[in-house]
């Protein structure tokens, strides 16, 4: 019942939406398949999850159906069918768009205050050589971004921390590197502008507003 990393998006050749494949760390379906919807247009295992949060008492947020950014819009939220499970309670849902052939996109997980109890000390004190925080504004509250570096990457991925009382929600998002045939440049462009993360998470609200 527990997921303990974050799932990285990667490169995937020609891939669709629908066929997002897990090439490095960690990955899971995205719940495309129109059979995976709900009447309401939503994903099935998206509202499982809200159902046991809800059971639990435990307030979800989320950031709508769809989202612009940078030109790009994100859609979601999609959760994978087994292990999106945060240990503790809680809620793992991605947001994703079509960049160049790569499915990229942050991932937002929304924890119960005793899931933030176990997964607290690995959020907010990274061990990564060179890593930085620095405190940002989000929806009137401080908020916590950490970024990390990784290889030849200035910077390989990076979190936002904001503690919304009953629960914390963090989004994060991950390098994603073009091959070499196409430029090998950076696609995400949360990654290009972390700030537009902290857009994002302004309009992080209560579900199902």
């Amino acid at each position: 019942m527990s997921r303990r990393n974050f799932r990285a998006f990667v490169w995937i050749v020609a891939g669709p939406l629908c066929g997002l494949i897990a090439l490095a760390v960690l990955a899971a379906p995205m719940g495309c398949d129109p059979n995976d919807q709900s009447e309401e247009g939503l994903d099935k295992s998206f509202l499982r999850d809200v159902a046991a949060m809800q059971a639990m008492g435990v307030p979800v947020y989320w950031l709508g159906t769809e989202f612009t950014v940078d030109g790009h819009v994100f859609r979601g939220p999609y959760v994978s069918e087994f292990g999106a499970e945060v240990e503790g309670g809680g809620i793992q849902m991605d947001y994703v768009t079509a960049i160049d052939g790569a499915n990229i996109g942050p991932t937002l997980t929304i924890y119960s205050r005793p899931a933030w109890e176990l997964a607290k000390d690995r959020m907010t004190n990274p061990t990564t050589p060179g890593a930085s925080r620095r405190t940002v504004s989000v929806l009137g509250k401080d908020a916590e971004m950490f970024s990390t570096p990784g290889g030849a990457r200035p910077l390989n991925a990076t979190w936002l921390v904001v503690d919304l009382n009953d629960v914390v929600a963090v989004a994060r998002a991950n390098s994603v590197i073009a091959p070499a045939a196409r430029g090998g440049g950076e696609l995400n462009p949360f990654i290009n502008n972390p700030d537009l993360l902290v857009q994002v998470m302004q309009d992080l609200r209560p579900y199902p507003q």
